[in-house]
């Protein structure tokens, strides 16, 4: 899952001039964690097998070359049993010719986890999706935090990368963060009372607040890097991102986006920029970037925000939708 939404402020003294890509036009990655699906609320089989058919048939419609992120205790069931039905929607991704990262087992939070139990999290993780790519001829080749967090010392952060390196791991980053969880958690309450308005009016203002979000890291990238380069969107595989993708995706066309695969996005130089973030949040690419370079910690704010009425109906439920 995501964090609360962070912010940082125009930062014009950081601009970094790269050199301009290849291509033209604006390109973007749709990443999707937590598969093979995500809610506050239990889901039953159907409710799944809905989540992973919408998401597809979006991606499929729109031609995007999504990537999903697994836990691979979401494909256990209650007794403890691999679930086969749930590991056949990881199936459908990979028929689908979209690609599977890893997202470690239980979704642990790096700050809170000492390192051997961590990186033994992320091994765990791959005991299903390693060999089912595999028998396809494919490997497993990324590897997304839980959390976005990624090593409160830069000595644990280090470790970790070099963890990854040796078992074929490259970090999936993420420049376009975002609070989509806080609305799909609000949806999913809202659905689970009848409250359809609600519901409605959740599914509007998540998408006005995806465009104010993707605005603001294009002026980001400006700022920091100097250029458009290839964003990097997170979702998560939840109900909401299922019945607004086809309207996110026009969304974004209508601002000039095509799709990319992120192996393609990576080869940008933005992404070769220094990192040496090992702040307590769990923050976009464009701002580590920023950071490392100097850019003080105060100058956070100017993101987006949740609308408080979403983090309510989050948190509480039903009578929050007016």
């Amino acid at each position: 899952m995501n964090r609360p939404a962070r912010s940082l402020w125009w930062i014009a003294p950081v601009l970094v001039l790269l050199p301009v890509s290849r291509t033209t036009g604006r390109e973007m990655v749709i990443t999707v964690d937590d598969l093979p699906a995500v809610s506050v609320l239990p889901l039953s089989p159907s409710q799944r097998d809905a989540i992973t058919s919408r998401l597809l048939r979006a991606f499929e419609d729109h031609r995007v070359p999504a990537i999903g992120f697994v836990n691979e205790n979401k494909v256990y069931d209650s007794t403890g049993a691999v679930d086969p039905a749930r590991v056949g929607l990881l199936r459908r991704w990979l028929a689908a010719g979209l690609e599977l990262g890893n997202h470690t087992w239980s979704h642990p939070n790096l700050d809170r986890t000492p390192l051997p139990a961590y990186e033994a999290d992320i091994l765990r993780g791959e005991r299903i999706i390693r060999p089912m790519l595999q028998a396809r001829g494919d490997s497993l080749r990324y590897f997304r935090h839980p959390f976005l967090n990624t090593g409160r010392s830069l000595a644990v952060r280090d470790s970790l990368l070099r963890f990854l390196a040796a078992h074929g791991y490259q970090v999936a980053p993420v420049t376009i963060d975002n609070g989509d969880y806080l609305f799909a958690a609000a949806y999913d309450r809202l659905r689970s009372v009848a409250d359809s308005a609600g519901a409605r009016r959740v599914r509007a203002e998540y998408l006005d607040y995806l465009e104010r979000v993707v605005g603001y890291y294009e002026g980001q990238a400006g700022a920091i890097v100097g250029r458009p380069f290839p964003q990097i969107l997170l979702l998560h595989a939840n109900r909401l991102n299922a019945d607004t993708f086809d309207q996110l995706a026009l969304l974004l066309e209508r601002r000039g986006y095509r799709f990319i695969p992120l192996n393609r996005a990576l080869g940008d130089p933005a992404y070769r920029l220094p990192d040496r973030y090992d702040g307590p949040a769990g923050i976009s690419w464009l701002h580590r970037w920023a950071l490392t370079r100097g850019v003080p910690r105060s100058v956070l704010g100017g993101e987006p925000q949740v609308p408080g009425w979403i983090n309510q109906a989050a948190a509480a439920g039903a009578g929050t939708s007016s």
